[in-house]
């Protein structure tokens, strides 16, 4: 070192130790906005006895990088002074650890010096930690030695930078990988002592991460210990080595020797598997006075943790924590139960996990205010990259089907709801894949408003080379480290990726335009505003090349900064929430440190507001229970709040009434139980299984004692259930009998109409599933006739035709105008010839024996597609009952009524016949109030893998004879680019199709291959072809002639398939709202269960606009397979309640509360005879404002539902109903004048003779 080098050090070291003890320094004009120093002068804008708040302008930003007009540029590390690299060196004793999570060290970043400016700790693994002091903007220098953090040259792996003794300056925490943890007190003098043995923190283990908060709310941090597991530097053992073996008892156990690295994972008479097993966690409580006790038993949480978060989603200020574990190892998500308990409530908060659990980071993605969660994976970005990484995934069928909760190789984006269950939305919100990630980081970075995502991408190893022939061999003493040197498959260098949030859950990649597109080997990352101008830079750690600093070049945006200075609560107010409100914009954040990956933050919030130049209200709600609010805010400021410092008061949390919630009911706890059956046995490759898509279910009254009872599905082997209504809310099963001797079929739809004109109900009953063979006698449906006292038996032979086809739905109406009830059953499946279509049938009702008319009718009807859903319905408001069908794999069919003579198929000219889907359920409605007849259809949602790009690039699957076998096969097909290829890797694909592993002998050449290149133009062009172009649920808003425009609905209720749906107004306001069930268990095994809904309420405006109302208002929290869905007051309260199928579970009853108040009128028709109930009559009400509401009534629609035989209009006293006029389904009229409006709670109308 020359003499100037000597003396700038020893200048730099004055300044540091300065700094250290002179805490906040006035440098300049606190007035000028165009300052650079972040060591202004606070002012203070506002007091509060019980707090303050205090500001000062954001510093200007000077970019130090390049003059791109990226939004991010990578400085470079001779400016910075950030030259530190975690270097591969292959000679260390501990290179094994490359090949493993702790492959590259972690970033903490946090101003230790006190000087006002962000500070970076780096840790490193085979070289020792650095603490760079940033002494300039966006300049560090290196003060490890002088601050005595050198270390003792261990594996580091995670730190975090706090205060953990309350004394206003910041401590650091490192973990290290199989030698004593540390703990290094701030000495407010420029200089560190290492404490964690005092503070009892020495653990020495395979610890991974530090993350503390406050867990107890005592005012101090506490610490939830993050491990990994140990790696067994020995490799892989000889065959005879003793792993396993018994104890004097002869219990058996791991021998001593390995009992660091293995574990035993299940025990099978006298077969012992063993496997490494990750270490338990430890949650410790902060007493203190310099100590922490450990609040765990050993063995209680074991898992092979990747990363630790707390967060609140629950907003009840108490911290919960989620800890992401990888591979097989379930999640925890302990819930703060109070008085430092907690429960692990993952198997009943999510519908699924990561399999391959990574990085974590919470924030507001969606904009509703709550905090919600990514956990990352890593499933490739690509076609190529998701096929040769899947490699054979045979040997993990077993635990993708049955793990609780289910594990899938994508990330997870959990969304909070306000209630006890997440959503997940992964798929919808473009964010499931992001390659082989380890942060996930999400921040305003555009300073738009709206939460950004950043992942961290690569490995030390290629671990993608399913292909390579040396990684199957398995030498003695060989680690995975050396078995990958030796097969040379080098480094998996990955671009990282950054994505803009758009808004109500889309996201774009906008990685290159960012200047996030760094390829590497990328692990640690975290944002922190280093030069304090508000806005976030980036700083991340690479594996063998420097770490990198993104400098942040937005300019034009508004922002604040907010610190938080605790009194009661800890120092920095870690585990508060800060809202804020600006325009139209509310945006929240909950101040926790430890996010990402082996990353920690500061404590210190940004917001992002976009052209918002002021802030309407600003709160923090502390841990303490203090909450502060303040108003009328300027942006571009840095405030410092201070927490009151008497005792907070306890503020009751007002109690907001739920729409809806779950009704006490003898209804509730019937079951729908499922025989599990292997559909793949047949079909390997069915994208989805059709042996559980029921229960269905029907209403009607059997024995007319004016109460309506209930039909409710059995499945294979659990015969249906006919449960009578005793009119007091209590209800009877009705055993045995026909209907229990037919046990052996599948009941799909079910109806309850006057089949045979004797005035009472009798019952239809659809046989489908998949659970025999095609043609198989058990498909024959079953009419059930009632004696007129509510008991059945099967009907005369002929009084069906013969149908001996896998059916779905039954719907009834008087097509043929003769005055009595035909019917439509719609066909679901072939068994074992998926996808092909089935028969469907009109069937005309001739004195109660029925004809299949469908050739003569509706020929076109006949074999269009698998039937989904269906309902009669006037399309054409010419008072005759059209047919509205829903398809899988087809656009919705559209059959007009000609003069009761044919159904003609206009579905290609209804304005939706390129609307191909996999439609599920449809309802009908008035929606805009014009007059006609609009239709609620629910899809498949946005939530999957299977993304259609419009008519030209639409999903598609071929089912067709590809190896010459003579046996069709099913090979489905999506679009990358302008390029068809298929969706199912070459593991399952040569399962079904042996020739593939000939034609393609890697993965490595199939996953290269297009689809035509695999199978041939020739054998694609031949097989039968079908397609879908849309698979969003929404409505159909009818023009009055049939034709129709097609609006999804908003984006939330995409999130999962769709089932049962009903239009009503649930809130009296006279407008159709719309309620979905949601969910499909059914998906192959590799898709999984799409289960991100909780089923959906959406307010109408009557305009056609729909709200979506939230799970925490509507109190709709269902988040099971649920499928069917109708509606019955069950109360005697005059509103309707829900009641909801579930397949393999209970019935689910929800009341309707009315909280607004109003009152509904409940009206039943009583018809001729042949049609008792006037099914397909139309009811218009006039309300005293001069408006009108039209309503049909139908039998049969929905998804497998039917519901009561009767109509409901809302009124108020303010807008009563003044008269009911009907058109009975003969075309015949008829109005009835209201003069009393309590009359209106529930009335009959005889239809005229």
């Amino acid at each position: 070192m020359n003499n100037f080098q000597t003396a700038l050090h020893l200048l730099v070291v004055a300044v540091f130790l300065a700094t250290a003890c002179k805490k906040t320094e006035t440098t300049e004009n606190p007035g000028n906005n165009t300052s650079t120093n972040p060591n202004k002068e606070k002012v203070v804008v506002a007091y509060n006895p019980e707090g303050t708040i205090e500001s000062k302008p954001l510093s200007e930003s000077k970019p130090q990088g390049s003059t791109s007009d990226k939004l991010f540029s990578r400085l470079d590390p001779k400016k910075t002074g950030v030259n530190f690299i975690n270097p591969i060196l292959k000679d260390n004793p501990r290179a094994y650890l490359y090949a493993s999570a702790m492959g590259c060290g972690g970033v903490s970043v946090g101003d230790v010096n006190g000087d006002g400016r962000p500070d970076l700790f780096l840790t490193g693994g085979p070289v020792p930690n650095q603490l760079l002091i940033q002494t300039d903007t966006l300049k560090f220098t290196d003060f490890t030695q002088q601050a005595g953090l050198a270390g003792n040259k261990s594996w580091g792996t995670g730190s975090s930078i706090i205060d953990i003794d309350k004394d206003g300056d910041l401590d650091i925490y490192v973990c290290n990988y199989d030698s004593a943890n540390e703990l290094y007190i701030n000495q407010g003098s420029g200089k560190f002592i290492e404490s964690a043995k005092s503070y009892g923190l020495d653990f020495i283990s395979a610890g991974h991460t530090p993350a503390f908060s406050d867990y107890d709310m005592d005012g101090d941090l506490d610490l939830y210990l993050m491990t990994n597991f140990f790696y067994d530097p020995r490799g892989k053992t000889p065959p005879n080595a003793r792993i396993v073996g018994r104890d004097r008892s002869g219990k058996v156990i791991v021998m001593p020797e390995y009992e660091k690295f293995y574990g035993i994972t299940s025990i099978n008479g006298n077969i012992v598997n063993h496997d490494t097993v990750g270490q338990s966690d430890r949650l410790l409580k902060n007493n203190g006075n310099g100590t922490f006790t450990e609040q765990t038993k050993e063995g209680n949480l074991v898992g092979k943790g990747n990363s630790a978060i707390w967060w609140d989603p629950d907003a009840d200020g108490r911290p919960d924590l989620f800890v992401a574990n990888d591979f097989r190892d379930p999640d925890f998500y302990l819930k703060n139960q109070q008085g430092g308990n907690f429960k692990n409530i993952i198997k009943t908060a999510v519908p699924h996990t990561a399999w391959f659990s990574m990085g974590t980071d919470s924030n507001d993605l969606d904009g509703d205010g709550r905090p919600d969660l990514i956990v990352a994976d890593m499933s490739g970005t690509t076609h190529y990259k998701q096929k040769i990484g899947m490699g054979a995934m045979s040997a993990s069928a077993e635990f993708l089907a049955t793990a609780f909760p289910r594990q899938y190789m994508r990330n997870a984006v959990f969304l909070s709801t306000g209630t006890g269950r997440l959503r997940e939305a992964a798929h919808m919100s473009g964010l499931a894949n992001s390659d082989w990630t380890w942060t996930v980081r999400l921040s305003d970075f555009d300073n738009d408003g709206k939460v950004d995502v950043f992942f961290t991408n690569g490995m030390a190893v290629n671990l993608n080379r399913a292909d390579s022939p040396e990684l199957s061999k398995v030498f003695p003493g060989e680690t995975e480290w050396d078995k990958h040197q030796r097969a040379k498959t080098g480094p998996l260098k990955e671009q990282n990726l950054a994505f803009k949030n758009l808004g109500k859950l889309k996201f774009e990649d906008v990685s290159k335009e960012w200047g996030l597109d760094h390829v590497g080997m990328s692990y640690a990352s975290t944002a922190a505003d280093l030069d304090r101008d508000g806005d976030l830079e980036i700083i991340t750690a690479n594996l063998d090349e420097e770490v990198s600093i993104y400098q942040n070049n937005s300019s034009n945006e508004n922002k604040i900064l907010v610190e938080l200075v605790g009194t009661l609560s800890n120092s920095n107010g870690i585990g508060s929430t800060i809202r804020i409100s600006a325009g139209k914009s509310k945006q929240s954040r909950y101040v926790t440190l430890t996010r990402g990956y082996m990353s920690s933050g500061e404590a210190i919030s940004h917001f992002g507001l976009g052209s918002e130049e002021k802030i309407n209200e600003l709160s923090v709600q502390w841990p303490s229970g203090h909450v502060q609010s303040f108003k009328d805010l300027d942006t571009n400021q840095f405030y410092t709040i201070t927490e009151p410092g008497k005792e907070a008061q306890s503020i009751p949390k007002p109690e907001t009434k739920k729409l809806f919630t779950p009704l006490k009911s003898s209804l509730a706890g019937i079951k729908h139980k499922e025989t599990l059956y292997d559909d793949y046995e047949v079909q390997p490759l069915l994208p989805q299984k059709h042996s559980q898509l029921g229960p269905g279910m029907a209403w009607g009254d059997i024995d007319n004692d004016g109460d309506d009872d209930f039909y409710f599905s059995g499945a294979k082997g659990n015969p249906g259930r006919l449960i009578r209504n005793d009119g007091n809310g209590k209800f009877a099963s009705i055993t045995g009998g026909a209907i229990g001797a037919d046990s052996g079929a599948e009941d799909m739809g079910s109806l309850f109409f006057d089949s045979d004109s004797d005035g009472d109900l009798d019952l239809y009953v659809v046989s489908g599933g998949v659970e025999c063979k095609k043609d198989d006698p058990l498909l024959q449906d079953r009419l059930y006739i009632n004696d007129g006292k509510g008991l059945f038996k099967r009907s005369t032979a002929g009084t069906l035709p013969k149908m001996l086809d896998s059916g779905g739905t039954v719907t009834s109406a008087d097509f043929d105008g003769d005055g009595d009830l035909d019917l439509f059953v719609g066909g679901r499946i072939v068994p074992g010839e998926y996808p092909t279509s089935p028969r469907s049938y009109l069937l005309e009702n001739n004195a109660g024996k029925f004809t299949d008319v469908t050739e003569k009718m509706a020929p076109s009807l006949q074999s269009r597609g698998m039937v989904t859903s269906a309902i009669w319905s006037d399309v054409n408001n010419d008072n005759r009952p059209d047919l509205m069908v829903t398809y899988q794999w087809a656009s919705i069919g559209v059959f007009i009524n000609d003069e009761g003579k044919s159904l003609k198929n206009h579905s290609t000219t209804s304005g939706i016949g390129e609307l191909w889907g996999w439609w599920n359920g449809i309802c009908a409605g008035d929606i805009d109030n014009d007059g006609d007849m609009d239709y609620a259809v629910t899809n498949y949602g946005s939530n999957t893998k299977y993304k259609p790009k419009g008519i030209n690039k639409p999903i598609r699957i071929f089912y067709g004879d590809f190896d010459g076998t003579g046996q069709s096969t099913i090979v489905e097909a999506k679009y990358e680019n302008d390029v068809l290829l298929p969706v199912r890797g070459r593991s399952c694909s040569s399962h079904a199709m042996p020739f593939l592993l000939d034609k393609f002998n890697t993965f490595d050449s199939f996953a290269r291959a297009s689809l035509n290149e695999i199978y041939t133009p020739q054998k694609l062009d031949s097989s039968k072809i079908y397609k879908a172009t849309e698979l969003r649920s929404g409505i159909l808003i009818n023009d009055g002639t049939g034709k129709f425009e097609f609006s999804p609905l908003p984006r939330i209720a995409q999130i999962a398939p769709g089932y049962g749906v009903e239009l009503f107004d649930y809130n009296g306001d006279t407008n159709l709202d719309i309620y979905m069930v949601q969910n499909f268990y059914g998906p192959e095994p590799e898709t999984g269960h799409m289960a991100g809904g909780l089923s959906q309420l959406l307010t109408g405006d009557g305009k056609g606009n729909f709200e979506p109302i939230a799970p925490e208002k509507s109190g709709l929290v269902v988040f099971e397979d649920t499928k069917s869905l109708t509606r019955k007051d069950l109360d005697g309260d005059g509103w309707k309640d829900l009641v909801i199928g579930v397949n393999n579970g209970n019935l689910k009853v929800f009341k309707n509360n009315n909280p607004q108040g109003n009152k509904n009128s409940i009206i039943t028709l009583v018809g001729k005879t042949g049609n008792p109930n006037a099914i397909g009559a139309k009811v218009t009400v006039q309300y005293g404002n001069g408006s009108k509401r039209i309503k049909e009534l139908q039998a049969g629609a929905g998804y497998l539902s039917q519901n009561p035989s009767t109509v409901e209009f809302s009124y108020s006293s303010e807008n009563s109903i003044e008269s009911i006029s009907v058109i009975w389904p003969d075309g015949s009229k008829s109005t009835h004048k209201t003069t009393e409006q309590n009359e209106l709670a529930s009335f009959k109308i005889k239809q005229p003779q």
